[in-house]
């Protein structure tokens, strides 16, 4: 019997569920950070933050179920790997917004390029998570569109960085590089997050 309920879907259906609600938590971090970046409204970065952490409970909680299940519907390293790469997503989402509000200096047209492409790219992370169970071509194209947003930011950052301390003002261009760093960080996650993806789907197609 104890077999029986361990194989049941709605264990498998815990493991997606809480895979596509942090998804969700990330794609709505992100949005919150470029209407920030978009609008200068400080207060939204608290909202990140709030974001964030409801992040952080799933990530909990899915190391819980881990803990808890015996068999898991998708290999248990990768299951774990994949909230991790999630939640590393968000905390640099939300580090940005939070320097942004830090340093009290405005959004550059740059920042507002690589917020556009990050939300995209959290889209994506959600539409190939929920994906994973029942369509596995989707997952995997919605995975490698992730992927794709490491390129387009990686290209904006280094263009940026390599003009940055052209205009001699070094305490905002110091300030400047911090935020893009965690921009681009957070690409470098979707990137990881996609490749994850891209595994799982071999894996278990």
């Amino acid at each position: 019997m104890w077999l029986t309920n361990l194989l049941r879907p709605t264990f498998a259906d815990r493991f997606y569920a809480l895979l596509s609600e942090h998804a969700q938590l990330l794609c709505d971090g992100s949005e919150k950070l470029l209407r920030y970046i978009e609008s200068g409204d400080s207060s939204i970065s608290d909202e990140v933050r709030e974001v964030e952490q409801r992040g952080d409970k799933v990530a909990q909680a899915m190391v819980g179920a881990l803990q808890d299940t015996f068999v898991t519907p998708i290999d248990r390293q990768d299951l774990y790997s994949l909230s991790e790469a999630i939640d590393d997503m968000l905390d640099y989402i939300n580090n940005a917004a939070r320097e942004l509000k830090l340093f009290a200096i405005e959004a550059t047209p740059e920042m507002v390029q690589m917020g556009k492409i990050l939300a995209e790219s959290a889209t994506s992370i959600l539409a190939a998570v929920s994906a994973l169970p029942r369509d596995a071509q989707r997952a995997s194209d919605s995975a490698r569109a992730a992927c794709h947003a490491e390129h387009r930011v990686e290209d904006i950052y280094r263009r940026t960085i390599a003009v940055l301390f052209d205009n001699g003002d070094l305490p905002t261009a110091l300030k400047r590089r911090e935020i893009y760093r965690h921009l681009s960080n957070s690409a470098d996650r979707a990137d990881a997050i996609g490749r994850l993806i891209g595994k799982i789907v071999v894996k278990t197609s």
